[in-house]
């Protein structure tokens, strides 16, 4: 009785697990999925597969067309003309201001006098026009300080345009080498995928022949639909990552990274003392000192109010009537005709105005010293994050070097445990963990690549110049 029941057990089992290793190479990814490839001899540089319906796009036009469309990088412009007509305001007023204005007016009727109705008697039309001019002789300087401070503002904002530049072209670079691991990611994961199935089949026809037993078939099954997961979930990061980077740039169409763009062959990045050298000129320092300058140029016009002013004006006016309207009559300026002319000095000087010059004094103090901090700190962080990314720059490059290391000797690894396997010399666990340590190396090669991209771009974001 129970040498009858294990064959029949035995065929069960056979049936079931035949039965999952069929479902699950069948089983489609996705919707637009295809069988996975040969797996290639560095399967991260293949990029994985390209998203059908976005547009290819180097780097380099991405970052320009974020550059164009970011809002920061278009407010920043924005500023910049804004600080540009603030400095030509604060230059134009060393010219007189003039005013030029002319009129007329009709008059008839009557009028009530003395208890009756008395028609208007003269010309009904009357004409006016006249030209004011005034110029400030003397103000203390503060036209000058504020000159000198609309054009620390405009430094400012020339820098601060250069560094939303940089801020946009880090982020495009960010998502774009993200999308780039993505592929990478989904590459790894067919690689990972095509071995596992060809692990079900192996492990389903030795359990078939009779020579493994049925977990080594049921843990192959399950690692195929692990594989499979992992495959999708590469899938969905991949469009994630298209779809954060044509938000980036600005696109109205859906982009991708190019096959053929190479972000890796790039040149020799300068030495520590000259990248020290080159963020003392920094945008951000050079924002922070701009700032300074404009801070203590307001600190000085400020001071200004404490001494008089001088103001000199001109005044012309003109009138004259006729019995009918006449339009040269208007802009007529003949001495000839009824004009006053007016030349004005005015003298000021304020002794007290309810404290408001002490508060601003003590306003403007407070912005000089803010000022110096920030350029201080804006210094101090600078080398703070050259270094910082200096040493994420030389800890990812090792660790890309030590990991392409890693991923041939878990390649030949893998090899010899599938042989040692098919001979029935070891174990499915043995073979499984060849496995994850091959999957484990290429997704460390993949993120140590995505960080050393990620520092070189902060760098050049850090100093204000393609690196």
């Amino acid at each position: 009785m129970t040498h009858s029941v294990k064959p029949v057990a035995t065929d069960r089992w056979r049936r079931l697990v035949l039965t999952m290793g069929a479902v699950l190479l069948a089983a489609p990814l996705s919707s637009k999925a295809q069988s996975a490839g040969a797996p290639a001899r560095d399967p991260l540089r293949d990029g994985g597969r390209s998203d059908e319906t976005a547009r290819p796009i180097r780097l380099r036009d991405a970052v320009e067309q974020a550059q164009r469309n970011a809002p920061a990088a278009v407010a920043a412009r924005g500023l910049e003309r804004n600080a540009s007509a603030a400095n030509r305001s604060a230059l134009a007023a060393y010219i007189p201001a003039l005013t030029l204005n002319a009129g007329s007016a009709r008059t008839q009727g009557v009028q009530f006098f003395q208890g009756a109705l008395v028609p208007l008697r003269g010309d009904p039309w009357n004409y006016n026009n006249g030209l004011a001019a005034s110029l400030q002789l003397f103000d203390g300087n503060q036209r000058w300080h504020e000159l000198s401070r609309s054009r620390a503002v405009a430094d400012a904002a020339d820098a601060a345009t250069i560094q939303a530049r940089f801020d946009a072209s880090l982020q495009t670079k960010q998502q774009f080498y993200a999308a780039l691991a993505a592929r990478e990611s989904e590459a790894a994961a067919r690689a990972l995928l095509t071995e596992a199935e060809q692990q079900l089949k192996a492990s389903t026809a030795r359990f078939v022949a009779g020579v493994a037993t049925k977990s080594d078939s049921l843990r192959s099954a399950i690692q195929l639909g692990n594989a499979q997961l992992a495959v999708l979930t590469a899938e969905n990061d991949r469009r994630v990552a298209n779809a954060a980077l044509t938000r980036v740039i600005g696109s109205q169409v859906l982009v991708t990274p190019a096959l053929d763009d190479t972000v890796d062959a790039l040149e020799p990045l300068p030495s520590e003392q000259e990248l020290e050298q080159l963020i003392a000129r920094s945008p951000t320092v050079m924002q922070a000192e701009a700032n300074l300058m404009a801070a203590r140029a307001g600190r000085k016009a400020q001071r200004s109010t404490y001494l008089p002013s001088l103001t000199m004006s001109y005044n012309y006016a003109y009138t004259q009537t006729s019995r009918t309207f006449s339009s040269s009559d208007i802009w007529l300026f003949s001495g000839g005709n009824p004009n006053r002319q007016q030349l004005n000095f005015n003298f000021s000087y304020p002794l007290f105005n309810g404290l408001v010059r002490e508060q601003q004094t003590v306003q403007t103090d407070v912005a000089l010293r803010n000022a110096e901090a920030q350029l201080r700190d804006a210094r101090l962080g600078a080398r703070q994050t050259l270094t910082q990314q200096l040493r994420a720059l030389d800890n990812a490059e090792a660790r890309a070097r030590v990991q392409v290391a890693a991923i041939a000797a878990a390649e030949e690894d893998l090899r010899v445990q599938q042989q040692r396997y098919a001979l029935g010399a070891s174990t499915l666990l043995d073979l499984l963990t060849s496995q994850t340590q091959l999957n484990q190396a290429r997704q460390a090669l993949i993120q140590a690549r995505f960080d050393g991209r990620l520092a070189r771009a902060q760098l050049s974001a850090l100093i204000g110049r393609e690196m």
